[in-house]
């Protein structure tokens, strides 16, 4: 178990330009002042600044204050900050380990881990969550007001956690530690995996009746050795039949390829057909026998052996043309000879077909590899099925060591030491501060409400001795980190001069041993509690002008951090 001891709090109203610095005596620290001077708003800034939310004096509220607490978790120093609804926490070397915006899904899950809080609890509406601060503070703290007629109330929004009081009863008190939540954790991570397994156990059951049903449909015993010959003489078949398709068809590609070159060529050849012609026809009839350069003014003769050589030209691409033809229909033969071939081969494979309807007796060789292929996937599916069975088996046996774990955390046994310890130390509390009307049966369930069973003066000095008896139940048998104890005004209902002296005495003396507690009065009623004093003397004025600048000096850069 962790120990955690408060050293110091600053205090911070940018507002009221006004602040409070307090330290803290890592044994016992009374706060001493008259109602009204800040006792309750700085106690309560210490649950608030850790992500709590206790019920704040207005007046405090409206001022806007930054809290700052220096904390020591086992020897290592940390700071935490809160302005606002934000939250920094800093180690011993000033780092800034992580800036919070949420105390739920931020702040809380740090803090659990830095303060080993792991319980999972049900909340109203989330299923199980680890809870957020407030549920590891709340036994740690008797508060002014609701804590002397309701134990376990001191923050709000504490019902967002269903039955929360039992639930954190079970858990501080140490009958439902850390590991019991561990060991629950790790259960329902199998409880998982052994539903999906179940689920697609199930499924491949489906699928593999369903093979063996359309398998059991085909009645034959004849061994696929049977067909050998058949078998080899299809794949050689199918073979020979895809080199020589693939080959027909890069043939027909290469011949198609070359008809769209010639038939492009032949395009040329016919437009220069075309053009030859009517150069000639525009020579003999339209240009005279002389011709003047329109530039140059020179002159030409339109001669009959400009006019042949134009017609020569004419010739030629005739002649062109006519071959590209003739090559082109030699071409358009092969296309058609090769794809007569095709058409052959794409007709050979109906010779697959018949091999696979050949019978023997009333059975096809098509069946045969069919029920093959039936019998492989039959056992595919058996193998994942006999695996998932394996994989169920197994995680079933680990649930139950697991919960099994769980039952020895449970046990009557060791519950029977705790309740039986919380019930020893109870009894003679209640003793110690004059509490007899309470019966042993009354208080007998640890989960007991001391306050519907007492009435008057004495319900305040039965609940000091039930919460006393929890500060040292979770000392014992607690699983978290130990805080400070912080009760604040204990003198409640008129408590006559006797049973005021039995109270404060009651507390110096039965402090949990290596604990730190933090206590609130308005009067010591002449008992030295030998502890540091912090005395606070100006009404409805905790924060103080004088501290100002001396706090805003340390805490201003941080605050600047928090917000940038």
């Amino acid at each position: 178990m962790k120990k955690l001891y408060i050293s110091e709090m600053l205090l911070l109203s940018q507002k009221e330009k006004k602040a409070k610095r307090v330290s803290f005596d890592k044994h016992r620290t009374l706060i001493y002042g008259k109602n009204h001077t800040g006792k309750s708003s700085l106690i309560k800034s210490i649950y608030r600044t850790f992500g709590a939310e206790p019920i704040l004096n207005s007046k405090f509220k409206n001022a806007n204050v930054a809290s700052l607490v220096k904390f020591e978790l086992d020897g290592d120093k940390f700071q935490i900050l809160r302005d606002g609804k934000r939250f920094s926490i800093y180690d011993s070397n000033g780092v800034n380990l992580g800036i919070f915006d949420s105390v739920t899904k931020e702040l809380g899950p740090f803090l659990s881990k830095l303060f080993d809080f792991n319980p999972l609890f049900q909340s109203q509406n989330s299923g199980f969550i680890v809870p957020p601060p407030a549920y590891l503070l709340l036994p740690y703290y008797v508060d002014q007001d609701e804590s002397w007629s309701k134990s376990w109330s001191s923050f709000k929004s504490l019902q967002q956690i269903k039955s929360y009081r039992n639930q954190c009863i079970f858990y501080h008190s140490g009958i439902r530690p850390n590991k019991y939540y561990e060991t629950k954790k790790e259960i329902d991570i199998y409880l998982k995996a052994i539903e999906e397994t179940d689920k697609e156990q199930k499924l491949t059951g489906k699928i593999l009746e369903d093979v063996k049903n359309k398998l059991s449909q085909t009645n034959f015993n004849i061994n696929i050795d049977e067909f050998k010959k058949e078998i080899t003489a299809l794949l050689t078949e199918l073979e020979s039949l895809k080199k020589k398709e693939e080959s027909l068809k890069s043939d027909l590609h290469d011949l198609y390829h070359l008809k769209a070159s010639y038939d492009a060529q032949i395009n040329i050849v016919k437009q220069a057909v075309l053009e030859s012609h009517k150069d000639l026809e525009f020579a003999s009839e339209k240009l005279p026998e002389v011709i003047g350069c329109p530039t140059c003014g020179a002159e030409y003769e339109n001669s009959f052996a400009e006019r042949f050589e134009i017609a020569q030209d004419e010739q030629k691409s005739k002649d062109l043309l006519l071959e590209l033809k003739k090559e082109v229909k030699e071409i358009e033969d092969k296309i058609e000879f090769e794809n007569k071939k095709l058409n052959s081969t794409l007709s050979e494979v109906n010779k697959i077909d018949k091999i696979l309807q050949e019978k023997k007796g009333n059975l096809k060789l098509k069946d045969v590899i069919e029920s093959s292929g039936k019998n492989q996937i039959k056992s595919i599916f058996t193998d994942r099925y006999d695996a998932l069975h394996k994989t169920l088996v197994e995680n079933t046996l680990e649930k139950e060591k697991l919960e099994k774990k769980l039952k020895e955390f449970e046990s009557k046994k060791r519950k029977d030491e705790i309740v039986g310890y919380y019930r020893t130390k109870l009894t003679s509390f209640l003793k110690k501060l004059d509490v007899h009307s309470l019966t042993e049966d009354e208080y007998k369930p640890i989960t007991s409400k001391i306050e519907s069973k007492e009435t008057g003066s004495s319900r305040p000095r039965a609940l000091i001795a039930y919460y006393f008896t929890f500060f040292h139940l979770m000392k014992k048998f607690s699983s978290s980190t130990y805080f400070p104890l912080i009760v604040d005004s204990p003198n409640q209902q008129d408590q006559d001069v006797e049973h005021i002296d039995k109270i404060m005495k009651f507390i110096q003396e039965n402090q949990p041993k290596d604990s730190q507690l933090i206590l609130g009065l308005a009067e010591t009623y002449g008992v030295d509690f030998k502890c540091k004093t912090i005395t606070l003397t100006e009404k409805y004025s905790l924060l103080q002008k004088s501290e100002y600048d001396n706090v805003h000096e340390e805490m201003i850069s941080k605050l600047s951090e928090l917000w940038e």
